[in-house]
């Protein structure tokens, strides 16, 4: 197994996706047979990452009740502060106690496996994963320059104009952060989080990005999406998840979870 620990930040209370979000976190939805969380689980033990810790919040008792069917390798971290807190918050609650590199994730996701080869492909190096444009509608534009010989996070904003210059990508919502970065972002977190309690994660890598270099690695073509909304789970449905089977099923016919792509 890789010595990576996956943090996968559920805590969120999914208000947009309006009823079905008061009766079911965000990451147990499914489009397929299993929930997005599940498939994520999935997928990253097909990257060699056994040990997960998956941070609850929003009726925690799902989570429990999906682990307690059997889910080796997991470990569920509550944040009891869900409802007053934001996401960095809650990443720092997944944190808390942990030392050497992880890979954060959002479970609102569903995703091929190339977006895990990507992000751990260059161990030496923290790196925020992001794709070509999604057109999916609630995009966050990622900003990016030449630090280490390959693009470096400047800053992420939801607005397209919040730089002069074109955007690098987009936020996919899988980030890779080193040992040493882990331990920055515990005290810059923990700052920021004094000061804004409902900071998101987002600002906090920013942050850490001014200090410690996080290279861009981008997949124009990933097949991903975000799922906020009914909307975006229709669009999902429709557009990305056959995509993502049949990425899947290549992987599998080639004997191989995914190829790391350059940053």
């Amino acid at each position: 197994m890789r010595n990576i620990t996956a943090i996968l930040l559920a805590a969120g209370r999914g208000v947009r996706m309006g009823a079905r979000g008061r009766m079911t976190p965000k990451g147990l939805l499914s489009i397929g047979d299993r929930s997005f969380v599940e498939e994520s689980l999935d997928t990253l033990r097909a990257h060699d990452i056994g040990a997960i810790r998956i941070v609850t919040g929003h009726l925690e008792e799902q989570y429990r009740e999906m682990t307690a069917k059997g889910q080796p390798g997991v470990t569920l971290t509550h944040n009891p502060d869900y409802a007053v807190k934001g996401s960095l918050h809650s990443l720092l609650v997944g944190l808390d106690g942990h030392t050497g590199p992880c890979l954060v994730l959002e479970t609102d996701l569903i995703y091929e496996p190339r977006a895990i080869a990507a992000a751990i492909g260059t161990t030496d190096w923290s790196a925020l994963l992001v794709s070509g444009p999604t057109e999916a509608g609630d995009e966050v534009y990622v900003w990016a320059d030449d630090r280490t010989g390959s693009p470096c996070l400047r800053d992420m904003s939801k607005s397209a104009g919040q730089w002069p210059d074109h955007p690098h990508g987009e936020l996919v919502g899988i980030t890779h952060l080193t040992a040493e970065a882990v331990e920055a972002l515990k005290a810059i977190g923990a700052e920021m989080v004094a000061e804004t309690p409902m900071a998101d994660y987002e600002s906090g890598l920013v942050a850490l990005a001014r200090e410690h270099p996080v290279t861009c690695p981008k997949i124009d073509d990933l097949a991903w999406a975000e799922v906020d909304d009914e909307t975006m789970l229709a669009r999902a449905a429709e557009r990305v998840y056959p995509r993502i089977v049949a990425a899947r099923q290549t992987a599998t016919n080639q004997g191989t979870a995914g190829t790391p792509v350059p940053a």
